[in-house]
């Protein structure tokens, strides 16, 4: 059997609606690995997010932040940051409009406000979370690999009509935005680890639901759109399998004959 390069989403994709894993999705991992394929997560997550996940379901190879780091046999092999004067500018823009920011380094989250946001409470509660500790100045000494920031749709326009050239805003919740690098994707890093290792694109296939997901699924040899993605991510893909509580990700694995 050819050996594949397989990437997973986290939320909606290895993580049932619980936030679990199902047995069915730890076994198909470990079925890929003792065939020789190379398994990946890739995630909008950042590592303090994502370490648990990494650490049951014994990953090596780990894409985080939307792409903007990457990890291949546990060590840094590709990073993207946030142009830092440009963000600089749309923290301060977040700060007029009272929208609440969540800075995010590799490995740590911080938020702007002490205040105790509902959006950002809301949507953190989504991935399983809580608004991380208080450091308001946190940007300013660090690198940033991506940003969460906190409006919903009918406010976009004070960040999305074209003010932040170099940034690129993915929502992935009604009061959630995330900001990454306008070159950065989990596509472009997918396919960076890919090229890397000497897989061909065919040789590819990813796992997602969500609009983060979309270019991923699109750019690589297969994309397998979970049975409980968006209507527009399910269109792009080029199968469809059961959704993330019904094994998905084994029946689809087992259909595409790997396992």
């Amino acid at each position: 059997m050819k050996k594949k390069m397989i990437f997973f989403d986290i939320d909606g994709t290895l993580l049932n609606d619980e936030k679990k894993f199902l047995p069915s999705t730890k076994k198909a991992l470990e079925q890929l690995k003792e065939l020789g394929h190379e398994v990946v997560i890739a995630t909008g997550r950042n590592l303090f997010l994502a370490q648990s996940i990494i650490d049951e379901l014994e990953f090596d190879n780990y894409i985080i932040c939307n792409g903007a780091a990457g990890y291949f046999r546990n060590k840094l092999v590709f990073e993207n940051k946030l142009d830092q004067n440009e963000f600089k500018r749309l923290v301060e823009i977040s700060d007029k409009h009272n929208h609440d920011v969540i800075y995010e380094s590799a490995d740590k989250l911080k938020r702007r406000s002490k205040d105790n946001n509902i959006r950002m409470i809301n949507a953190m509660k989504s991935v399983g979370s809580s608004p991380p500790p208080h450091d308001h100045d946190y940007h300013l000494t660090n690198p940033i690999y991506q940003s969460l920031i906190f409006y919903t749709d009918e406010e976009k326009n004070a960040y999305e009509n074209g003010q932040f050239p170099k940034f690129k805003f993915i929502r992935w919740h009604t009061d959630g935005v995330d900001v990454v690098p306008h070159d950065g994707s989990k596509a472009h890093t997918v396919l960076y680890f890919a090229k890397q290792q000497g897989f061909a694109i065919e040789d590819t296939i990813a796992f997602g639901d969500g609009l983060n997901d979309l270019e991923m699924l699109t750019e690589v040899g297969t994309g397998v759109a979970m049975g409980n993605a968006l209507e527009i991510v399910k269109l792009k893909a080029d199968k469809i399998t059961k959704n993330c509580n019904e094994d998905g990700i084994y029946l689809a694995l087992q259909e595409l004959g790997l396992i």
